[in-house]
């Protein structure tokens, strides 16, 4: 259930649902670094860009100020972070984010906690913003799934803004998952990770 704080957000829907995930998906307890809160407990103060070494919570995708499920995250040991493009076996994709984080649609409140579905070949349909339709290093994910109609697999990684998407150059990214359908408003995905 999200928390909704104001009435202007009173239609906003869930932008990750799982199809198949019954025997195939695991929703993963995770943990926000506590370090991304402010003083007063808020989340993201994004002129302050050294909160945690090498991770920047400003190049991260937000809508209405928040993160959005469907982000690509990393494990950093006892915490998860978005990935922001890396996508390297260094930092290997660990599952999709499963809530809002901090902003206008913040499902966490004074929590850390946070829910991270991972699981090979589970499905899930992605919600516009939830995906990278094609922005920064993604080429357009609609055009991408039509040229795939030959039989070739599109591959879906993290995108430089932390949502999936189909990378104009992915040299050696980990495909996090496969595409299955296309629509303008959504996408239907093949969990690889």
């Amino acid at each position: 259930m999200l928390r909704i704080r104001s009435l202007r957000n009173q239609y906003q829907k869930r932008l990750i649902r799982p199809l198949y995930a019954q025997t195939q998906a695991t929703p993963y307890a995770a943990t926000i670094d506590p370090a991304l809160r402010d003083a007063d407990g808020a989340y993201f103060d994004f002129s302050d860009t050294n909160l945690i070494d090498t991770f920047d919570p400003s190049v991260v995708f937000q809508h209405k100020g928040s993160w959005v499920p469907g982000t690509v995250m990393l494990n950093r040991g006892e915490v998860c972070l978005p990935s922001v493009g890396s996508g390297s076996e260094d930092e290997r994709a660990f599952g999709l984010l499963a809530n809002f984080v901090g902003g206008q649609l913040d499902d966490l409140g004074d929590e850390n906690y946070i829910g991270v579905w991972r699981g090979p070949d589970s499905v899930y349909e992605l919600l516009k913003p939830g995906f990278n339709p094609g922005e920064g290093n993604a080429k357009d994910i609609l055009a991408a799934f039509e040229a795939s109609k030959s039989g070739n697999p599109v591959r879906l990684h993290a995108s430089d803004d932390g949502r999936l998407g189909v990378l104009t150059t992915p040299g050696d990214a980990v495909v996090v998952a496969h595409l299955l359908e296309a629509f303008k408003n959504r996408i239907v995905i093949d969990l690889k990770v």
